[in-house]
C-alpha cells in the first residue's frame, strides 16, 4: 500500500511539473526593458502621450517630507504630471491646485488642442484645463470613472452608477447622448451597477472601446460615438478561460444570498493603436495582444525588470513599445511583443 501510495505521489508530482512546464511554454514572458519617470510610483492612475509629445501622467503625488509617524506639511496632490521624452518634469495640470479642486481622479484624456479632461470620482465632476493648466470648464458628472476626449469639445464618459456603459457631455455639462447596454449580471441595482464598470478607449477613427472590468467572459465592445451603434464585440470563451469565468460566476451569485461579494478582476486593463485598432488586453499579468480582425496574435505573461509580476491598470500603445502602468509599481517600458507566438485555444 506504501509503495502504491508513493507511487500515486510521484505520478502526482510528476504530473503538476508537467503542467507547469505547458503553462510556460504556453505563455511566454514579456520583460520590461526600463523603467519610465521613476518619480512616479503610488498613486499612479493613467499615462497619456500628448500632441506636443510630452508625456502626461495622472497620479497623486505625495509630499517628500512626509512619514508614517508624523503628521505631513502638505496633503497629497492629485492632478496630471506632465514630463519631456527624457523624462524631465515640466509642468503641472492644474498649474495652481487649490484645495479640493480635485478629490479622487480615476482617468482623463487630451484633445487635439492640448486640453486636459479629468474626470474627477470623488468631486463627481469633470474638470477641463488648457495646456498651461488654467481651468477651462468644470461640470457635474455623477461618479465618472472613465473619460475619453471627443471632437467639438465633447467627453465620452462612463459612470459607477449610469444607466448605459458610456455618456457622452459637451463642455457645458450638458448630456448630449447614453449609449451602450448594461450586462445583466446582479438583480441587485446596485451590485450590478458595480459589476459592469469598464476600460474606455479610443481609436484615431473616432470608436469607442469599452471592455468590461468584471463580466465573467473577457469582452470588449466597439461603438460608434456619434450614434451610439455596436460595430463590433469580442469575448473569450474558448477553454483557456472557462475555469476563470466559473470562478467569477461563483463569486457573482453569492450576493443572490444576500453575502457581500468581492468581484473578481477580469481585464486589468486595455490598450488600442489608435493607428492599426490593434489592442492590447491585460488578465492579471497575462498580456494579449489581438490584430485589428479580433485574433489574438500573442500571450505573454508580463514582469518588470526587477521579475517583478506587472498587472498593469494602464496600457498605452505607442509605434514601438508599450508602457505599462501600475499603482504602485510605476510605469515600465516594455516591446510591443515577444518572439514567441501562442494562440489560446
Amino acid at each position: 500500500m506504501k509503495r502504491c501510495a508513493e507511487a500515486r505521489l510521484l505520478g502526482l508530482a510528476i504530473l503538476i511539473v508537467a503542467i507547469i512546464s505547458v503553462r510556460a511554454q504556453e505563455d511566454p514572458t514579456l520583460d520590461a526593458t526600463r523603467r519610465r519617470f521613476p518619480d512616479v510610483g503610488a498613486g499612479f492612475r493613467a499615462v497619456r502621450r500628448g500632441p506636443d509629445g510630452s508625456y502626461y501622467v495622472l497620479a497623486t503625488t505625495f509630499p517628500s517630507n512626509s512619514s508614517k509617524s508624523s503628521k505631513p506639511a502638505t496633503p497629497p496632490t492629485a492632478g496630471v504630471l506632465v514630463f519631456d521624452s527624457q523624462g524631465r518634469k515640466l509642468r503641472q495640470i492644474p498649474a495652481e491646485p487649490r484645495t479640493g479642486e480635485i478629490v479622487s481622479p480615476l482617468s482623463f484624456d487630451l484633445d487635439a488642442s492640448g486640453h486636459v479632461y479629468i474626470a474627477d470620482l470623488g468631486g463627481n465632476a469633470v474638470s477641463v484645463y488648457t495646456a498651461d493648466g488654467k481651468l477651462f470648464a468644470h461640470f457635474p458628472v455623477p461618479k465618472p470613472t472613465q473619460i475619453i476626449a471627443l471632437p467639438h469639445y465633447q467627453v465620452a464618459v462612463s459612470s459607477a452608477n449610469g444607466n448605459h456603459l458610456i455618456a457622452v457631455y459637451d463642455v457645458h455639462g450638458t448630456l448630449v447622448r447614453e449609449f451602450g447596454e448594461l450586462a445583466d449580471l446582479s438583480d441587485d441595482v446596485e451590485i450590478n451597477h458595480r459589476l459592469n464598470l469598464g476600460h474606455l478607449a479610443s481609436d484615431k477613427a473616432g470608436a469607442l472601446y469599452f471592455a468590461f472590468r468584471y463580466l465573467p467572459e473577457p469582452t470588449v465592445r466597439k461603438y460608434d460615438p456619434a450614434s451610439g451603434y455596436l460595430l463590433d464585440e469580442v469575448s473569450l470563451t474558448t477553454l483557456d478561460f472557462q475555469s476563470m469565468a466559473q470562478s467569477a460566476r461563483q463569486e457573482i451569485a453569492r450576493s443572490a444570498s444576500g453575502k457581500a461579494i468581492s468581484p473578481h478582476e477580469i481585464i486589468s486593463s486595455l490598450g488600442i493603436d489608435p493607428e492599426t485598432q490593434e489592442f492590447w488586453l491585460a488578465l492579471g499579468n497575462l498580456l494579449l495582444h489581438f490584430d485589428n480582425a479580433d485574433n489574438v496574435r500573442v500571450s505573454n505573461r508580463a514582469y518588470t525588470t526587477g521579475g517583478t509580476r506587472m498587472v498593469p491598470n494602464f496600457v498605452l500603445v505607442e509605434k514601438d513599445d508599450l508602457l505599462l502602468g501600475n499603482d504602485p509599481l510605476g510605469i515600465y517600458e516594455f516591446p510591443r511583443s515577444s518572439s514567441k507566438v501562442h494562440r489560446p485555444q
